[in-house]
């Protein structure tokens, strides 16, 4: 989708929480401009999520938060690579090594820098959160009992089993420590992207009305599937293979082997990036 901007830079209704040092100056993106010229010039058009037809060639382009994957075909076909923030590229038809191609298509690439997924675990610390929930400043991780953590400020959460999302200790007590403000991921998890490989949520009921099969368990259909990308001790949908158009499962149906999990594809227009 096309988005207008303001003369910050970011798109309407996208920006990060304003708590501490967080400032609406702060884009959280994904956010990509494309624009008709050359070194960003003429029509510019800017991109929070997908858009499977372009209807026009760009000749420059510049990813100003995030990440996206961008084809040279319309509908995700073709050639397509993955382009990630810091990028400009200038000329596309002069810098062939940066794409080489004018995208006909792309697609937003949520990941663990704009919010985190499960209980934050493996949350990428992000500049966006450096503060608590209450505004206080988070204090280093290598002055803590986790400098595993990291030689930064930012919120982490090297301690899952017993926090349930990204924290950070604060200035003055050695142990007082507060939850952060980073929000909840949506995309993925509530619905799903692409073909569902990247799926993580909890569905565990089929389109047809079946429960799905534990992927540890062999009865009442046997399989190979109890490891792979998402497969753990649950039975919810997944897409480990890459190969279905969706998430799936096997079913505890003696007499239906497997079937699609719909949880209802991500867009802007249904389901927010993440929630605060």
């Amino acid at each position: 989708a096309v988005v207008s901007t303001q003369s910050t830079g970011c798109p309407l209704k996208h920006w990060t929480r304003t708590e501490g040092s967080i400032h609406q100056t702060d884009c959280i993106g994904p956010i990509l401009r494309m624009c008709e010229g050359a070194n960003m010039t003429g029509n510019c058009h800017v991109y929070y999520d997908i858009d499977l037809d372009v209807k026009y060639s760009a000749q420059s382009l510049e990813v100003i938060a995030g990440k996206f994957k961008v084809c040279s075909g319309k509908n995700m076909y073709l050639r397509c690579q993955m382009i990630t923030y810091p990028l400009r590229i200038d000329d596309l038809e002069k810098e062939k090594g940066a794409l080489g191609f004018s995208p006909r298509s792309l697609e937003s690439d949520i990941d663990d820098s704009f919010c985190y997924e499960n209980r934050g675990e493996e949350y990428v610390p992000s500049r966006f959160y450096n503060s608590t929930i209450s505004g206080h400043g988070c204090k280093n991780w290598m002055d803590t009992q986790f400098p595993n953590a990291g030689d930064h400020t930012y919120c982490a959460n090297p301690d899952p089993e017993h926090k349930s999302k990204p924290w950070c200790y604060t200035h003055g007590q050695e142990e007082q420590w507060e939850y952060c403000s980073v929000p909840k991921c949506v995309w993925d998890f509530e619905c799903y992207t692409g073909n569902g490989y990247e799926y993580r949520g909890t569905l565990a009921r089929t389109e047809q009305g079946y429960t799905c099969q534990s992927w540890q368990s062999d009865f009442p259909h046997p399989h190979g599937w109890h490891s792979g990308p998402g497969i753990g001790h649950h039975n919810f949908g997944r897409n480990p293979g890459n190969s279905e158009r969706a998430p799936w499962c096997f079913t505890t149906n003696l007499f239906h082997r497997w079937d699609y999990v719909n949880p209802g594809r991500c867009s802007r227009d249904k389901f927010p990036f993440y929630r605060e």
